[in-house]
């Protein structure tokens, strides 16, 4: 393989390390950290999505929100890894996403 080849397949776009990142698999050091913060920017938009809807008083759309983020994490172990070692699954908020993830029968965590 070339030096060109190799440092080229070093690299991987935003959407593979997430996309890798999300099934769980070993990254490498260099693409370890850019997911670690992809996961926690999905955390923090999730908190703000509930904040907002919490201020226009929509409970609906906080119950859509925490359902689909469990539902998002049941698909994806390597974010739901990340999600609980966050400071964000142990809010008042977290606590129902995890909940919920206890009905999809993925209460443990990964």
């Amino acid at each position: 393989m070339k030096e060109k080849d190799k440092l080229e397949s070093h690299y991987l776009s935003a959407a593979e390390v997430w996309q890798l990142g999300c099934t769980g698999a070993v990254l490498e050091t260099v693409n370890r950290p850019k997911f670690i913060a992809m996961a926690r920017s999905r955390f923090h938009t999730f908190q703000l999505s509930i904040s907002h809807s919490q201020t226009i008083g929509d409970g609906a759309k906080v119950d859509a929100l925490v359902r689909g983020l469990a539902i998002e994490l049941q698909g994806a172990p390597g974010l739901a890894e990340q999600w609980f070692d966050s400071e964000f699954s142990a809010n008042d908020f977290g606590e129902l996403v995890n909940a919920n993830l206890a009905q999809l029968g993925t209460s443990d965590k990964f």
